[in-house]
């Protein structure tokens, strides 16, 4: 270590000069100034315009650099380092190639750094899509002749542990984390500080658990761009001060000064600036020129160097300052605000789950895809999972221009991605012999083909749908029947839109294909067999075929070979067992009955919708939360249905005008099928939606399926990380060594583990974070965010789960598995008679 020396004077400032005279530090301290611009595709302005910004920034960098080169001392050492490779597509795009070999010299300079990150993403996205975003970098890097050693994050609070795995697979050994607190926490309880970061495969990468992006401009290192945000002190600077000196000689020496009392084990740090005092900010060789003037000035005790995140990464593998290995996953704080607008990420997530599928497929029997196709869902949906939900303003004044643009285009994507992801299975079916839509013909015949679109076995009911157009053929007795065997197989009728659905079970091997053949059958209008005459009555009595009958179903419960459920008078369900083992699959210690619907509201007692939301902290809710637990009507039986018992619950809910909740019983599969359908208020106040999902396999193990494989949460994670909830890709299970529980998600991506009641949130290695006491629900909505978050949750909405159990799926992986397996489901589209 460097004892200090008085510092140079600074004539014109002698008030600081004295402060000066003290230098706090006992280091002689680099400072690794590392520039960029952070990326949020619509938080301060319309995406498009966004994307003109992010263009013109790399023009005003491409400008600079031979003044760079020829030793202008008003730009001497700038470097800038491009954070997302997001705004080098939207320069190209919008630039051609024209200055490409400007860009590329720029870059073998060192000018302008590359980081190894597409987009900063929520964990709503999947490996195959982060896979591919990756990929397109490591391309255009390997296209023009160099690597790329280093991935920077801004904002976001985490990642899934399958994202140091696809790093390190992309050649990316680096991660340089500059994550925003508010609502959140950096890992490890402690910033500034270095870890491997073990991937599930055995390999590492280096992580910077670093500070916010606008450290430097707190610190006062960017002229007319200074923060207070960070600080608490005596200094009050404005955002555009330009005289910055007076701070930054006050608040770097004291900032590293107690880096030094926080025993921080090096002499040189990283300090991330921006240009402007906003996200999206342009480049400033203001920046630098002050940082050369400080330099003169203190350079001996404090010296900036113009820096970037792979240099900085390099000199930290070189120190000899032990680094600690960790392993697990790192769930991120700020993935709930996909939940504010559900029925998009829904229709994102089916895109994501079709394109997946279908892109399997296509390459496993060698047909080609549109490529055009591919590439729009494959955009769309990196914008949908992209971290800026909406515009900054969109809670503030949810009625403006600008907010309802932002949020519109951000949604857009989903369906936009939806769109194409059908676009895609229908020019597969195609290859697979799907008939064209044509004019009805005397002689057609309605043949269908099933796929089968997992790579493992699949029982599920596979559904022929018809328009009505064609209903004079299919007008009531429909028959359907399996041309592999001729056999006739029991058939149930449901609506579906412009149309009915026709649904049988099927069990196909992975991949397997069958045809069927939907036909009438004797559409008699009465026969001997017993009936009622009203059409629309309940199917209310029963006789001696009861007894010959493997189910019952009555208010007060429901039992088929394989479960039996427990109903009490007010409707709620007070017990499951799997019949097999005799286990009982509810929770004992649960807090709501399954399937209940929670709301909570919190009202903002005078303080603006801003305000109140600014003070939950790491809560989602505030202090004085209204909670509200649905009350169920009495139960349902609707007409028995050949292959599953229906059952029907209507609840009474505050914050909603209409509840009802679909349960369907398999007779001969231990499985139960759920939906939840809703009419929610709009309601600007703080809320939220949950839905109870108490299952757990005694002694058992929750399983969760994140990106890269399933993880145990409060197991499986780095210390001192978010364990209230996490968000998961397609359920969650519980398993132990003879008996395991699915419940697969397809629509909701969040699961609440913690307590739903406000208070201190527990972090990892808490010792309290037993599995036990994990309570799962379904955290199916939210406005909590006081920026960017979508404001109005009202609305129709529908959530759908489904839950098996078994000794089959007591192995954690194929018990995740079975959650992907539920959720494709299989596939049907008509097909060629001939």
């Amino acid at each position: 270590m460097v004892i200090r020396k008085p510092p140079k004077e600074y004539h014109g400032r002698q008030t600081y000069v004295e402060n000066m005279s003290n230098f706090p530090t006992q280091r002689a301290w680099t400072i690794h100034l590392i520039h960029h611009t952070h990326t949020d595709i619509g938080y301060t302005e319309s995406q498009s315009r966004i994307a003109r910004f992010h263009a013109d920034f790399i023009d005003q960098v491409l400008d600079m650099a031979p003044r760079i080169r020829s030793g202008d001392s008003s730009v001497s050492g700038l470097k800038w380092t491009n954070e997302c490779f997001w705004s080098i597509e939207q320069w190209l795009l919008l630039r051609g190639k024209d200055r490409l070999e400007e860009l590329l010299a720029c870059i073998n300079d060192g000018i302008i750094e590359l980081s190894g990150t597409y987009a900063h993403f929520t964990e709503l996205i999947d490996d195959a899509l982060t896979r591919a975003a990756l990929s397109r970098i490591t391309a255009f890097a390997k296209a023009h002749g160099f690597s790329i050693d280093t991935a920077i994050s801004a904002d976001v609070n985490g990642f899934s542990w399958g994202y140091a795995e696809a790093l390190l697979q992309a050649g990316i050994s680096n991660l340089v984390t500059c994550v925003h607190s508010h609502h959140g926490l950096a890992a490890l309880g402690r910033r500034q500080t270095p870890f491997f970061w073990e991937t599930p495969s055995g390999g590492e990468i280096l992580v910077w658990n670093g500070e916010h992006y606008n450290l430097g401009n707190s610190l006062g290192l960017a002229p007319g761009a200074i923060l207070t945000y960070l600080f608490q002190d005596e200094i009050v600077p404005a955002n555009r001060q330009f005289d910055n000196y007076p701070v930054a000689v006050e608040r770097l020496p004291r900032y590293l000064r107690q880096l030094e009392l926080d025993d921080y084990p090096y002499d040189f740090v990283p300090i991330h600036v921006s240009g402007a005092m906003t996200d999206n900010a342009p480049p400033s060789e203001a920046i630098f020129r002050f940082a050369s003037e400080w330099n003169a000035r203190h350079g001996d005790q404090i010296l900036i160097i113009g820096s970037s995140p792979s240099a900085f990464c390099k000199q930290v593998r070189e120190h000899s300052a032990p680094i600690p290995h960790y392993r697990g996953d790192w769930p991120d704080w700020w993935s709930d605000g996909m939940v504010s607008t559900p029925d998009e990420t829904r229709l994102a997530r089916e895109a994501m789950r079709t394109g997946g599928w279908v892109s399997s497929r296509a390459v496993q029997s060698g047909k080609t895809l549109p490529h055009k196709e591919v590439e729009r869902l494959e955009q769309n949906l990196l914008l949908y999972t992209e971290h800026t939900f909406n515009h900054s303003g969109a809670m503030s004044t949810p009625w403006d221009l600008t907010t309802k643009a932002v949020g519109g285009n951000k949604k857009a994507t989903a369906y936009a991605a939806y769109d194409a992801a059908l676009g895609l299975q229908d020019a597969l079916f195609a290859e697979m012999g799907g008939a064209p839509n044509v004019a009805p013909e005397n002689s057609e015949r309605f043949r269908y083909k099933v796929v089968n679109p997992s790579d493992e076995p699949v029982v599920d009911l596979a559904r022929l749908y018809l328009e009505a157009k064609d209903f004079n053929r299919v007008p009531f007795a429909q028959v359907v029947t399996d041309l592999r065997t001729q056999e006739v197989l029991p058939c149930s009728s449901s609506p579906a839109p412009r149309g009915r659905s026709f649904d049988f079970a099927l069990k196909l091997d992975a991949r397997e294909e069958a045809v069927f053949e939907l036909s009438a059958g004797n559409a008699t209008l009465r026969s001997v067999r017993r009936h009622f005459a009203e059409i629309t009555a309940t199917y209310d009595v029963e006789g001696i075929e009861v007894d010959k009958r493997n189910f019952s179903a009555s208010p007060s419960g429901i039992e088929t070979p394989w479960l039996r459920l427990d109903f009490a008078e007010n409707g709620e369900m007070t017990s499951l067992i799997e019949k097999t083992s005799g286990c009982e699959l509810l929770d004992p210690n649960r807090n709501h009955a399954p399937f209940t619907p929670i709301y909570e509201i919190t009202p903002p007692k005078g303080r603006s919708q801003m305000e109140i939301r600014r003070t939950f902290g790491r809560n989602r809710k505030g202090e004085n939360v209204e909670r509200h637990v649905g009350t169920p009507g009495l139960l349902r039986f609707p007409q028995d249905q050949e292959i599953r018992i229906p059952v029907e619950i209507e609840f009474s809910l505050e914050g909603c005008s209409w509840v009802k909740l679909f349960l369907w019983v398999w007779r001969d599969l231990p499985r139960i099928d759920l939906t939840l359908r809703l009419q929610k208020h709009s309601v600007w106040d703080p809320e939220n939606l949950y839905l109870a999902l108490p299952f757990a396999v005694p002694g058992g193990e929750l399983w969760v399926d994140k990106p890269g494989g399933p993880i145990r949460p409060w197991k499986d994670q780095l210390p001192d990380t978010l364990t209230d909830w996490v968000c998961i890709q397609e359920g969650f299970a519980s398993c132990r060594s003879d008996l395991g529980l699915s419940v697969s998600t397809p629509d909701a991506p969040l699961l609440q583990l913690g307590p739903l009641a406000f208070g201190k949130r527990r972090l990892m290695g808490h010792p309290d974070l037993k599995q036990e006491n994990a309570r799962p629900y379904s955290w199916v909505m939210t406005n909590y965010w006081e920026t960017n978050f979508e404001a109005n949750l009202g609305g129709f909405h529908e959530f759908t789960y489904r839950i098996e159990c078994g000794r089959h799926l007591a192995d954690p992986i194929k018990a995740i598995s079975q959650c992907r397996s539920l959720n494709l489901g299989l596939k049907s589209f008509r097909t060629r008679t001939s």
